[in-house]
């Protein structure tokens, strides 16, 4: 599926990589969460602190519960619902162009493939989907 260029961040995620929308993330840092979530989802979410605020952590890995730990993310701009929400990365790589973003699967519909313009490829973390998902299950 064709798409204009979008400006990214890759980030290196466990053995991989993955990219965010440059216009979704409000800021990088280092924070504090809690316990894990008992959410029976594909994410992991925990709730977490930044300047001071609550926010849910988002995370691919499945996490061994503890009651606190430190981790680096890619906090997101504010929802018009005001959920604040980060997703966790182990690094940032560096800022890239995406040509193309295939369809996404059924079973995740946020996460997608994506072409660089230097032709590589990688995850493509559609952040407004993931939020919509998030929501839900916040909701429930």
């Amino acid at each position: 599926m064709p798409t204009s260029i979008r400006n990214v961040l890759e980030c290196r995620l466990g053995l991989g990589r993955i990219a965010l929308p440059t216009e979704a993330i409000d800021q990088l840092g280092e924070y504090e969460v809690g316990t894990t979530l008992p959410l029976r989802h594909r994410i992991t979410c925990a709730i977490g602190v930044w300047n001071d605020q609550p926010i849910l952590s988002v995370s691919l890995a499945e996490r061994e519960p503890v009651a606190r730990r430190t981790t680096h993310g890619a906090v997101f701009t504010p929802t018009k619902r005001g959920l604040r929400c980060a997703f966790e990365i182990d690094e940032p790589i560096g800022l890239a162009q995406i040509t193309s973003i295939g369809a996404p699967p059924s079973s995740l519909p946020w996460r997608r493939t994506a072409t660089l313009a230097d032709g590589r490829t990688l995850q493509w973390i559609d952040v407004a989907t993931l939020l919509q998902e998030i929501a839900g299950l916040v909701a429930a």
